[in-house]
């Protein structure tokens, strides 16, 4: 079974990539994939959709937060608002919960920011994603946490000697290696 991230590098030193014109700081050891978003019964992804780059933190335990600002500037508003499905408190504020599908982009091998022309992913979330309101400072970037790799059975592995990562599907050579 194909990647769905292969080899994906993450830079100990301080790097930085660029969405939509905007150039965004990124700092060591932060492992950065593409998504994009939609609402939750989208079945198919319009190739005009944007993507932009998230963190992978597997420290991080929901599926995505972001911040309001970023949601809006990202998406060019493409993103059909759903209605709101509850909120959480974190850091004193009340941050809402809304239904949304994420759509991973798999990368060309070796290459953080060069993805490869198939369709992205879909990853499901029941419990939706996080967007921190426009008092708050959190997220400075994008965050997708270890919920929504767990939730969508994804196995991850990270080569400390290459410094990157790979995310496929369970299969059975994943099991298989799991054993081993």
């Amino acid at each position: 079974m194909t990647p769905i991230l292969r080899r994906v590098p993450f830079s100990t030193k301080a790097d930085e990539t660029v969405v939509q014109g905007e150039r965004i700081s990124i700092r060591p050891y932060q492992i950065i994939v593409w998504i994009s978003l939609t609402n939750s019964n989208t079945k198919e992804l319009h190739p005009a959709t944007p993507r932009f780059p998230v963190i992978l933190d597997t420290g991080h335990n929901h599926n995505l937060s972001i911040h309001e600002s970023q949601l809006t500037r990202w998406t060019n508003d493409d993103f059909p608002s759903p209605s709101r499905r509850t909120a959480i408190r974190d850091r004193g504020l009340s941050v809402a919960l809304r239904l949304a599908k994420i759509w991973l982009y798999s990368n060309q091998a070796g290459y953080r920011d060069r993805l490869v022309d198939r369709t992205p992913i879909a990853l499901e979330i029941p419990e939706g994603i996080a967007i921190y309101p426009s008092e708050s400072e959190f997220p400075r970037l994008p965050i997708l946490g270890l919920r929504v790799l767990v939730k969508n059975r994804l196995h991850l592995s990270i080569n400390p000697d290459r410094c990157d990562i790979t995310l496929r599907r369970t299969g059975w050579r994943t099991r298989l290696l799991d054993w081993l």
